[in-house]
């Protein structure tokens, strides 16, 4: 199957993410623009430009407006690491957002008004099917469910669990949301491509205390969060390996079409 979109904007949250996307491009051209890290590059005749949000996106949707109005693509995909919230999903597992709620700020805060759940960013999916279709073509399982973005990483496997009920969600991240929002406006084609890095019954280490504000990582507190917790950070670790295979397998997949 080809993807008939030759130019692409993929947009990740952290640098493990950015930097296995950047690793796929030939001849990367990294620079920061408006305040937003990006590197330029291509895969086969697709151009595909690479952004990095920051853990949580803090600041970033008005960024990456003005960047798409400046730069115009054809598709947007975000893709990244998220959160299990239903048991039946392992870590490893691919999945595709047919709908996003926000609902960043207390566990049982229901929608404000204004901030719906949305279906489709575009009138139709269409973009969401063929990269879902390249993905089980190229022999991936993928699942297609509902998430949710929340204001901080879920590090309870019991909190999970809660969220996943009380919004009928598969999966969580910090980022999706807004982006979704911004590409609405613009009629842009989208997806989001998401890979459980930790599955609803796992606890995680207090990754919350590791990043400032700006979602960017602390190594000193990172450090001290993982040594809080050995166990919970030796079964993280020991998943993360084939995780970022998988998620580098599902880009190359996409990028190739």
């Amino acid at each position: 199957m080809t993807m008939n979109y030759p130019s692409l904007c993929l947009v990740t949250a952290v640098d493990i993410e950015y930097n296995a996307a950047v690793r796929l491009l030939a001849d990367p051209a990294p620079g920061d623009e408006g305040g937003v890290r990006l590197c330029r590059g291509t895969r086969g005749a697709r151009r595909v430009t690479v952004l990095k949000a920051g853990m949580g996106a803090r600041g970033f949707a008005p960024r990456l407006a003005a960047h798409l109005d400046a730069n115009p693509c054809d598709a947007l995909l975000v893709a990244g690491l998220a959160g299990g919230l239903v048991p039946e999903l392992a870590a490893g597992q691919v999945v595709l957002y047919d709908r996003c709620r926000d609902v960043r700020g207390s566990i049982a805060r229901e929608l404000e008004p204004g901030r719906d759940e949305i279906a489709s960013i575009v009138e139709d999916d269409s973009f969401l099917k063929i990269v879902q279709a390249l993905l089980q073509t190229a022999g991936l399982a993928v699942k297609r469910r509902a998430g949710i973005t929340v204001g901080e990483i879920v590090v309870s496997a019991e909190k999970k669990l809660q969220l996943g009920v009380l919004h009928r969600a598969a999966a969580a991240d910090m980022e999706t949301f807004d982006i979704w929002a911004v590409c609405r406006d613009r009629k842009l084609p989208f997806a989001a491509l998401r890979v459980i890095s930790d599955e609803a019954g796992q606890d995680l280490p207090d990754f919350n205390r590791a990043y400032d504000r700006e979602g960017r990582v602390i190594p000193h507190r990172m450090a001290t969060a993982m040594a809080a917790r050995p166990a919970v950070t030796a079964r993280f670790l020991l998943n993360l390996r084939p995780v970022m295979q998988t998620f580098r397998r599902a880009l190359q997949v996409v990028l190739d079409a």
